[in-house]
């Protein structure tokens, strides 16, 4: 997950350009009337984002009663339309989506869509909430679906509020195998039948339990493992050829030293991002560096 800056626009600020025009005098009267309620559920989610106790949330704490239905509408339509193009509250949706970042759920996506992290159709007070709205990319978006969570370790992490980066959690290996299906390591000289990269989650023991179970959550949610082995499959063959000069020129201690300098390259700006636990993970295989990533890059 990428870290980002929550949005400059408050909750108060984007209800109020919402209706601020294009709009009939009595569905303004109406949706005037819940802006303290959706103010007061704006702070009671926000609470619970960096307190991590969003499967505490009650939805209906946060929408009108069953019974009045034409109000849930019409509170879920300040995003639907609302923020619409040519509409009042565009800025609030614009804000969100036009980061100049990769999908802050994967790291890998261009972001193209808008989600809310808890779903307005089960939380209707916060469809139009800024921090509700996260920038995402099309695959994480339709992996996450409108779901809540309903304990803590089913909290897939918040750009806006989680830092989990400041530590190392996302690993990989190199996994060789022989003729018969047999997972072995490698050596220098050999052949193996097959070989695959593994993506992980490995944080560090110093973590709570639960905060590590939540990261896996989040990993296995936006199928991080076979999007990151995607990754590696396509970047690998791009990086052959400075692997084979590095080899040429020094041998495996040359490659190892090679992929140990990609991977610190790659940490200064993300150090869980895919390629950093890839880079590591090759050169700390003996077979690779000593000309396995001949067989890897030719598939």
């Amino acid at each position: 997950m990428r870290r980002l800056d929550p949005p400059q626009i408050g909750t108060r600020e984007a209800f109020r350009m919402c209706i601020s025009a294009k709009i009939s005098r009595p569905m303004w009267t109406l949706l005037s009337s819940y802006e303290e309620k959706v103010v007061i559920a704006a702070d009671a989610y926000e609470h619970a984002c960096r307190t991590s106790t969003l499967h505490h949330m009650h939805p209906a704490a946060f929408a009108p009663p069953p019974s009045k239905k034409h109000d849930r509408d019409a509170l879920i339509a300040m995003y639907e339309r609302r923020m619409g193009p040519h509409h009042p509250g565009r800025p609030v949706y614009e804000e969100a989506r036009n980061r100049k970042t990769k999908c802050p759920m994967c790291g890998v996506g261009a972001v193209r869509q808008v989600d809310h992290h808890m779903p307005k159709s089960i939380y209707p007070y916060l469809a139009a909430v800024p921090v509700n709205l996260l920038p995402i990319c099309s695959d994480c978006n339709f992996e996450k679906k409108d779901r809540a969570p309903t304990r803590y370790e089913e909290q897939i992490l918040h750009p806006y509020f989680d830092q989990v980066d400041d530590d190392r959690w996302l690993r990989a290996r190199l996994i060789t195998r022989s003729a018969d299906g047999r997972v072995y390591r490698a050596r220098p000289l050999d052949s193996p039948a097959g070989w695959l990269i593994e993506f992980y989650v490995d944080p560090p023991t110093s973590w709570d339990a639960r905060l590590a179970e939540r990261v896996r959550f989040h990993f296995e949610t936006f199928k991080l493992a076979p999007l990151f082995e995607d990754q590696a499959a396509d970047d690998l063959p791009g990086i052959e050829l400075s692997i084979e000069e590095a080899f040429q020129a020094g041998g495996a201690p040359d490659v190892r030293a090679h992929l140990e300098g990609l991977a610190r390259s790659r940490a200064r700006l993300h150090k869980n991002s895919w390629m950093v636990a890839l880079y590591e993970a090759l050169a700390a295989h003996d077979w690779f560096c000593s000309g396995g990533f001949r067989q890897v890059a030719a598939g």
